[in-house]
């Protein structure tokens, strides 16, 4: 490989990187989503049948219970939801960054 050669590689050995970032991102978004889910919908089913004040939510999903001791039950935890949106938004970045490069090589 020549200079030229070498220089014209790089951008894409750092596009591909940022495309496996983006999928990696990508897949533990949907990963924490289906968890959340799961947690929402099978695990926590039944607390509105012993709950008065019922919290439910659809970004990321949510089922919790607050009682009026003020515990609450059944809520995502702040590593969860910490780890659902930092990954979304690293994702978002990730493809930002992308295609900014994809638009300023076909110039």
């Amino acid at each position: 490989m020549t200079g030229a050669d070498v220089r014209d590689a790089r951008p894409d050995r750092l596009l591909n990187r940022l495309w496996g970032a983006v999928c990696a991102f990508g897949g533990i978004f949907f990963l924490v989503w289906g968890l959340s889910w799961v947690r929402a919908s099978v695990l926590n089913e039944d607390l509105h049948s012993h709950c008065d004040d019922l919290h439910t939510a659809a970004f990321p999903f949510e089922k919790s219970c607050r009682h009026q001791d003020g515990t609450v039950e059944g809520a995502n935890g702040p590593l969860l939801d910490g780890v659902f949106y930092g990954s979304m938004a690293v994702a978002v970045v990730c493809l930002a960054a992308v295609l900014a490069i994809e638009a300023g090589r076909k110039r």
